[in-house]
């Protein structure tokens, strides 16, 4: 009798661990804003699990598709007007960066959620970012831009900051060292948390595999 009560409070105390897991990610749509000069790109991230869907959208259109699998690390590109899809190689260097990372303490709130400063400046690259992130359960981050491998200045110095582990970036501002020009922004905005069909991260019925 004893042993199945202990049985069964394990049981429970296994759902509760599963049940717990399964909320302690984010699941759901992020809108983001990205301006280089006079050029402003839309994207939408969609999230469930290790699953990532990132829509690049100009002028209201998608004009580029990439579907992550971010336990297996790898990608997808794929492009609705031309009903194909490859895959991306993800050949990543060791990182050479030599940048100094400033938490600065400051805080201010953006879009309801509480932010903290963090500026990362490289004397090598002329340039600084100043990031206002939030803590949350954005585990997916950090993965995802590992995956997607890119090698803009955002995306490079975000993964230089030590313990950013669960943050997302609601606002970061990229300016020169030498005379302060602002190079490039991002901006966080509307956050959706909901369940997502398992559709939008598969290359669609009747897409061609590009061959190099």
């Amino acid at each position: 009798m004893k042993m199945n009560f202990k049985k069964s409070i394990l049981a429970v105390a296994a759902a509760f661990m599963l049940t717990a897991t399964s909320f302690a990610q984010f699941g759901g749509e992020i809108e983001f804003t990205k301006k280089v000069g006079s050029i402003e790109v839309h994207y939408k991230y969609y999230v469930s699990g290790d699953n990532v869907r990132v829509e690049e959208i100009t002028d209201g259109k998608i004009e580029g598709v990439q579907l992550m699998d971010l336990d297996e690390g790898t990608m997808l590109a794929v492009s609705p007007e031309r009903k194909m899809y490859m895959e991306v190689p993800n050949k990543r260097p060791a990182s050479d960066l030599d940048v100094e990372v400033d938490k600065t303490g400051k805080t201010k709130t953006i879009n309801g959620k509480k932010c903290e400063q963090i500026i990362v400046t490289c004397s090598d690259k002329d340039r600084k970012i100043e990031y206002w992130v939030a803590k949350g359960d954005y585990d997916f981050f950090i993965p995802m831009l590992k995956t997607l491998n890119r090698k803009e200045n955002q995306s490079m110095f975000f993964m230089e900051i030590p313990g950013m582990d669960g943050y997302f970036p609601m606002l970061s501002t990229e300016t020169t060292l030498s005379d302060g020009t602002q190079v490039s922004e991002l901006t966080a905005g509307k956050m959706t948390e909901k369940k997502l069909s398992k559709d939008m991260f598969e290359v669609p019925a009747g897409f061609s595999k590009f061959e190099k």
